[in-house]
């Protein structure tokens, strides 16, 4: 079969995470991607959940688009061959992620997620109309909170699922009732949210045997966005949730994996000690070589680009040529190498930048493979022109290039740290060590 562009570019659906229990997606993952010295981080979670003797909460981050979704999934199926009974929740189906969250509709959110997975798995059906979903309305109705204004159709069938999942992200009305009705009741809710995964735990245990463990992962809410002139109430809400109310986060009768902001240890460095946890950090894939030591360049002398490293960059390309075995015939290996390097890592901006490519070459009437950096220079721009850098960035940013720390030169401006990781300015990898560099697209630009 010749290869197209159009091909190629269908190929690389970089919206939809891996399935590795379905055998045609685990044929296209890529093993290794982000270990370091034999050590995968999310295997490491995983084996810290299997050798708790309790359930416990688990914080999980990283930057959008370097798969963390697709390595949740794989520990997901990792666990339940070991008997778990697992839950994975894309969070962007409950919650609105560019709005400030609340510790109040997260965790309406987290049970409405709960009542969903234990419907489909133990067969909510059995317990008649509305499933697990109506038990948990019940269950939050016996709190201390007058729910009249927000309890909308929800003795109706499903219509209890409809009002915690449909309501709660895309009705701002009903969303403002429920925190009202809740303000000054978190204790109770958060009881009532624990007694409800009880009973989903007593379920499972007189289903499948009472050594069996439940493990509820929230994929998505590394996405919580902070946008606009009220980025500092953003920050704070969020904060606020895995701050002072972490302890009402804690289910104590399953394993929660929450998947959390990149900037959230910044804002609080001590949040893993809040969940009696280390944060557990998927890196970008290592396309540059580790930095030479930690110690300062000069700060006026030049700042080189950083060096390729060579298994990140055939791991990438791994992840392109899996999807689609004849990407050389329309790419040369450089080409590809090179938009690697423009990704910095990034599996999703890696794959939007080679179907960047498929579609000027396409316009073009061009034919495989390509000749010439200009393909790569015109993908690159476009990606360019999302990271805006303010004149008073550019010294934080040079910091980093110089120390490969994260710049930060004062507890005061945590904030603004937590701005240059959330717009992925600033980049975190690992290799025996955690490090940070500035987008590669950025690196010449800083050099000056």
């Amino acid at each position: 079969m010749t290869a197209t562009f159009e091909a190629l570019f269908r190929s690389l659906d970089f919206e939809r995470p891996l399935d590795v229990e379905t055998p045609s997606d685990r044929a296209l993952y890529v093993d290794g991607m982000h270990t370091s010295e034999g050590i995968s981080p999310v295997d490491e979670l995983r084996v810290g959940i299997e050798m708790s003797d309790r359930p416990g909460t688990w914080l999980f981050t990283g930057h959008r688009g370097v798969g963390k979704s697709t390595e949740l999934r794989r520990m997901a199926a990792d666990l339940r061959e070991q008997g778990y009974m697992v839950i994975v929740a894309d969070m962007g189906e409950y919650l609105n992620l560019v709005e400030p969250v609340k510790t109040e509709t997260l965790l309406l959110t987290l049970v409405a997620a709960l009542a969903d997975g234990a419907d489909e798995f133990l067969g909510g059906n059995r317990l008649g109309p509305g499933g697990y979903a109506k038990r948990l309305w019940k269950y939050l109705t016996h709190t201390n909170v007058e729910w009249t204004e927000v309890s909308v159709q929800a003795d109706a069938g499903n219509a209890a699922k409809l009002s915690l999942k449909a309501q709660l992200k895309d009705n701002p009305t009903f969303r403002d009732k429920v925190v009202e009705a809740l303000q000054g009741s978190i204790a109770p809710l958060a009881t009532q949210v624990r007694d409800f995964a009880q009973s989903v735990l007593n379920d499972l245990h007189a289903q499948r045997g009472a050594d069996k463990q439940i493990v509820l992962i929230l994929d998505s809410l590394e996405r919580l966005r902070v946008t606009g002139t009220d980025a500092q109430v953003c920050y704070d809400a969020i904060s606020r949730t895995f701050d002072q109310n972490a302890d009402y986060l804690k289910l104590e009768h399953i394993h929660v994996v929450y998947s959390v902001p990149p900037y959230l240890p910044f804002l609080l460095p001590r949040i893993g000690s809040y969940f009696g946890v280390s944060v557990c950090t998927l890196p970008h894939v290592k396309v540059f070589q580790t930095p030479e030591g930690t110690a300062l360049r000069p700060a006026d002398g030049p700042i080189p680009r950083a060096r390729p490293d060579a298994r990140g960059l055939d791991l990438m390309v791994q992840a392109v040529c899996k999807r689609y075995p004849q990407v050389l015939d329309l790419l040369p290996r450089p080409l590809l190498e090179e938009l690697a390097l423009a990704s910095s890592g990034s599996v999703r901006d890696y794959f939007r930048l080679v179907r960047s490519v498929c579609t000027k070459a396409r316009v073009a009437s061009q034919t495989g493979p390509l000749q010439g950096n200009r393909w790569a220079i015109m993908a690159q721009q476009v990606l360019r022109n999302e990271m805006p850098l303010a004149t008073e960035d550019k010294s934080w940013l040079r910091n980093v290039r110089r120390t490969h720390g994260n710049g930060l030169d004062s507890m005061a401006h945590l904030h603004q740290l937590a701005r240059l990781f959330d717009s992925g300015v600033i980049l975190n990898y690992r290799n025996g060590r955690d490090w940070c560099d500035v987008h590669y697209l950025l690196q010449d630009e800083l050099g000056e």
